[in-house]
């Protein structure tokens, strides 16, 4: 396809085809039909280029728009093939023995060279280009001649005649209506105009709102190019083309788009009838001519413009007034379907539904009337109307959790009164607003505490952090702590006060470090428990983990994070439920217990993603991405950091912003990178200096990053404070864990011997970054390099323990970590265990078992030839037995290359190694750069003729045939096995050898059990 058209291989290939019946000797006709801006002129010309390339004769006739001389297109098009005919200049000459004239010329001309004749715009043409174009359709097929004609298609902008003309087109002529590009071609051409690194929102939003038309979506682009951001604005040419054919509209048509236009790009008909005060029947006669344009469409009982550009010319060639009135009648009858009385009563946040209004119609039309009675500017009460229906709209979102929604019409309900900015605090707050939430929020507490309102203080602090169950808690922010002490004592013994505990208890966590936060947790679940209240209990549970994080109580937190996901499900809270799967992936991490944590975070993801909440959705890239890199995926954690990233910064949120910092880090150490985020590293740890918990991650990213003194100074400060300033908290084993590595990169056995010591009776747990960000191992792996650094006899034990543990959940990269350690300690080969695995067929399917992990692949030559591999480790088989008996006949054809062939290939791959040298030398960088693609070509040439060993490949080679086919179906078993079971998938790609004699050579002793037939 010709590179400058987009999203027309379709149209190009039969026109191709249409070529080459040409070259056969038999004419075609092609029309090329689309509204305007669709591309029909830069298909034809693209085509054009093609066929230029083919030794054809191009000859293009425009039709003017302007009056000219009769024949106008046709008179262009004769002078390029260079016909003498002089064709009348009046339509009133006679045209016979012009015409007879013509078809003898056309005759000749494309005899002598073949040609294609593209006559555009014909909706335009006079009525003697016409009849000409009649005339010249009819010779068609006896000329050595493509005839392209292109015109639009719609009612409005096509006269009758021409209409008439085109339908008498020949049957032959192969007809090519050109619709609007999709969105990924949409894409493509916004990528062209404005270059690479498009937002993907932002090329959907173009599609939506041309529909695809190539012209609407360069014009979009352009103005986004030129403006340097999204405009609503509608670029002047976009305009100027739609004007001009909603002019040519009668005029009850094109008032009902204007009705339509206030209502919305897509409205219900009888809703449209009402507003335009009249029968149904009545607008969908009046819409004929807008459809028959394509300004509009009709489907079933909804009314819909082509695009959005549509309708955002006609609703801005609407004087204010009018559109004022527009609105308001559109308010009106939407309240009276909402309000059996038809006069809605005005309440100013009042229940309405106890007064004149349904339930479910109020909330289902709440937005739209509120939008309408905005834009009623000048009408009495419209004002108070809006922010009536603005504030249902608002609080209907908050319980389907359309939080951003919620916020924006809150925003619309306007300062009403304290208990309206709390809700609109609560929904910036959990629309990923946090800082201008959180101000909200902060402002009605203050009002609050200074009127003795304590109930209101404590919905506003705990709003502050997302809700009742806190899921994103500004534990550096005193104030809230501060204002809970004041108010907890004069609320009631109630749900609400156990929630206030429980965040009270979470909020003294950074200042007390004794007991208090723990008992303030107790208190809470206590009080949640007598009130009965679920969500209060799930709330005080989440704070009762969070104040027992660390690494002593790991097994309760799993405990209580259940009866947290066992209770907020069955009430159905959805918030609660994501907080409480939140904590057992954590608690479960810290375990081992990966596959039920993949589990929990494959349901977390689930229930997250139709929200499209980022204060949420940030957790899902980030446990993928640490799944990823502990199995060695790392290109899939680079584009799990980049998603995170944008979440973190869409959510405003800390700890999403550090844990993209703590996978980011275990990436670059993993990758051995981090000396490139030396700057970054600064910018997240520089405000945490000094922090007794910061110490260690600090020092050793410090050393990875080639910082040595400044994380020796900080592991000799940790040294001399001493390790007990570390609170053992949620991050304290990650943070001695880190400790310990640092002093161990800079051989210090005094900090190493500390860090030991610390982390000894944990052996058995895996430390967890933060809240899952990385996962850096298991306890015994930073034990056993400890041991090591200080020369004591357990690490071997505690480095094969580890191993073992790193290999049973298929954690290559730590793995890897765990075998190098061992390695380093000497004293012979690494131990590895004898794996076992699998593979017996179920009928149509096979089972695929391997280090614990059952999964199931669909029946396929290459799964049997797998099989028949895996029985036999080490032993090389032939393809040809792979094959089968009787499978390839036939003898060879000779070697692909002959030896002659070889020996100048090979002299001649000398010679250019010498040119290239001197070329180089010479900086003749257009001589180097040609000897290099020959030498390329050469080498691909040889190594496809040569096998293994440097022996001739011969062509249909029955042996040959068979390595090609069987390492082909292998390959792709190998694929479906890793969609699959992944693990199993990377041992395969490692350890099959396909060729000639294909061979099953794994690294390790593995047993494999393979059963080929069901039942055997």
């Amino acid at each position: 396809m010709d590179e400058r058209v987009v999203g027309r291989a379709g149209e190009l290939g039969v026109l191709a085809g249409l070529l080459d019946e040409v070259d056969r000797g038999r004419g075609q006709g092609a029309l090329l039909i689309g509204d305007a801006g669709i591309g029909k002129s830069a298909t034809a010309s693209a085509f054009a280029d093609t066929v230029r390339d083919r030794g054809y004769a191009v000859a293009w006739g425009r039709c003017p728009e302007t009056e000219t001389l009769p024949y106008w297109p046709w008179r262009q098009a004769f002078r390029a093939l260079g016909l003498s005919t002089a064709l009348p200049e009046s339509a009133a000459t006679g045209r016979a023995t012009v015409f007879v004239e013509i078809a003898d010329q056309l005759a000749a001309a494309t005899a002598e060279r073949p040609a294609i004749v593209i006559l555009e715009d014909v909706h335009l043409a006079d009525g003697p280009t016409l009849t000409l174009l009649r005339f010249v359709a009819g010779l068609v097929p006896e000329l050595h001649c493509l005839l392209l004609i292109s015109s639009r298609d719609n009612a409005v902008d096509v006269p009758e005649r021409a209409a008439e003309t085109l339908r008498a087109m020949p049957p032959a002529f192969v007809r090519l209506p050109l619709a609007g590009l999709d969105r990924a071609a949409t894409a493509q051409l916004v990528e062209r105009v404005i270059g690479a690194g498009v937002d993907p929102g932002y090329a959907a939003d173009v599609h939506a709102r041309t529909g695809g038309n190539p012209f609407f979506v360069q014009e979009l682009a352009r103005l986004h190019a030129a403006r340097g951001t999204t405009s609503t604005e509608t670029p002047t040419g976009v305009r100027q083309v739609l004007e001009r054919r909603l002019a040519r509209l009668n005029q009850p048509a094109y008032d009902v788009l204007a009705t339509a236009s206030v209502l919305g790009e897509e409205v219900e008909l009888d809703v449209l009838a009402a507003v335009e005060q009249t029968a149904t029947t009545d607008v969908l006669a009046v819409l004929g001519d807008a459809t028959a344009a394509r300004l509009s469409e009709i489907e079933g009982d909804r009314f819909r413009f082509a695009h959005s550009l549509v309708r955002e010319v006609v609703y801005s060639g609407l004087g204010a007034v009018r559109r004022s009135d527009l609105h308001l009648r559109a308010a009106q009858e939407l309240t009276g379907r909402c309000c059996p009385t038809g006069v809605h009563n005005v309440t100013h946040g009042l229940p309405l539904v106890d007064t004149c209004c349904s339930a479910d119609l109020l909330e289902a039309n709440a937005g739209r009337v509120a939008a309408h009675y905005r834009a009623a500017v000048g009408h009495p009460e419209a004002g108070d109307l809006s922010r009536e229906f603005a504030l249902i709209a608002a609080r209907a979102a908050m319980r389907r959790s359309g939080y951003e929604q919620a916020a924006h019409f809150y925003r619309w309900a306007g300062d009403i009164d304290p208990a309206v900015r709390l809700e609109l605090g609560e929904a910036q707050v959990l629309a990923g607003e946090l800082t201008s939430g959180r101000e909200t929020l902060r402002g009605v507490a203050r009002e609050a505490a200074a009127a003795g309102q304590a109930e209101t203080v404590a919905r506003a602090v705990l709003a502050m952090g997302g809700g009742v169950g806190g899921f994103e808690v500004d534990l550096t922010d005193i104030e809230q702590a501060q204002l809970l002490e004041q108010v907890v004592p004069e609320l009631p013994d109630a749900a609400l006060k156990a929630a206030a505990v429980a965040r009270l208890a979470l909020g003294q966590t950074l200042t007390d470090h004794g007991d208090r936060p723990r008992d303030l947790a107790e208190q809470a679940v206590a009080l949640a428990r007598e009130a009965g209240d679920p969500r209060a209990e799930v709330a005080a549970l989440a704070a009762w983990c969070d104040v027992h994080a660390g690494p002593d109580h790991v097994a309760e937190r799993v405990a209580a994070a259940e009866r947290m996901l066992a209770t907020a499900s069955a009430i159905g809270d959805v918030a609660l439920v994501l907080l409480a799967r939140r904590q057992l992936v954590v608690a479960l991490l810290e375990q081992g217990r990966f596959a039920e944590a993949d589990g929990q975070i494959a349901a977390f993801a689930h229930t997250v993603r139709p929200l499209g909440l980022p204060l949420h959705s940030w957790l899902v890239p980030i446990w993928q991405g640490m799944r990823a890199l502990m199995t060695g995926r790392l290109d899939e954690t680079t584009a799990c950091i980049d998603q995170a990233s944008r979440l973190a910064e869409e959510a405003d949120s800390v700890n999403a912003r550090l844990m993209v910092f703590a996978l980011r880090s275990a990436h670059a150490c993993a990758t051995g990178t981090m000396p490139s985020l030396r700057a970054y590293l600064e910018e997240v740890m520089t405000p945490y200096g000094g922090n007794p918990m910061a110490d260690g991650p600090y020092a050793f990213y410090s050393i990875q990053a080639g910082v040595l003194d400044r994380g020796r100074g900080i592991v000799r400060h940790r040294v001399r404070d001493g390790l007990d300033a570390i609170v053992k908290d949620a991050e304290w084993l990650e943070s001695i864990a880190f400790f310990g590595e640092a002093a161990r990169l800079v051989a210090d056995d005094e900090a190493a011997a500390l860090a030991y010591d610390a982390l000894a009776p944990y052996a058995d747990l895996w430390v967890i970054d933060g809240i899952g960000g990385a996962c850096l191992g298991t306890v015994s792996l930073f034990l056993g390099r400890l041991a090591a650094q200080l020369g004591r006899p357990e690490a071997r034990r505690l480095l094969e323990s580890a191993l073992d543990a790193h290999r049973a959940v298929d954690a290559g990269t730590l793995t890897a970590e765990t075998e190098k350690a061992l390695a380093e300690l000497g004293g012979g080969r690494v131990h590895r265990a004898v794996d076992a695995g699998e593979l017996c067929r179920l009928g149509a399917t096979w089972a695929a078992t391997w280090r614990g992990v059952t999964a199931h692949v669909p029946d396929s030559k290459g799964v049997r030839d797998l099989a028949i591999l895996l029985a036999r480790p080490r032993t090389p088989v032939s393809v040809l037995d792979l094959s089968g008996p009787g499978r390839v006949a036939g003898g060879d054809l000779g070697p692909v290359l002959d030896d002659r062939a070889r020996t100048a290939y090979r002299e001649r791959l000398l010679e250019l190694e010498d040119d290239l040298v001197e070329a180089e030398a010479g900086n003749d960088l257009a001589r180097a750069e040609n000897d290099r693609a020959e030498r390329d070509f050469l080498t691909r040439e040889l190594a496809g003729a040569l096998g293994l060993g440097g022996r001739a490949r011969t062509a249909g080679d029955p042996v040959e045939r068979s390595r090609k086919a069987v390492s082909m179906r292998i390959t792709a078993a190998i694929k479906a096995i890793d969609q699959v079971h992944p693990a199993l998938g990377r041992h395969l790609r490692v350890s099959i050898r396909t060729g000639r004699q294909c061979v099953y050579e794994p690294e390790d002793e593995v047993t494999w059990h393979c059963q080929s037939a069901p039942g055997a």
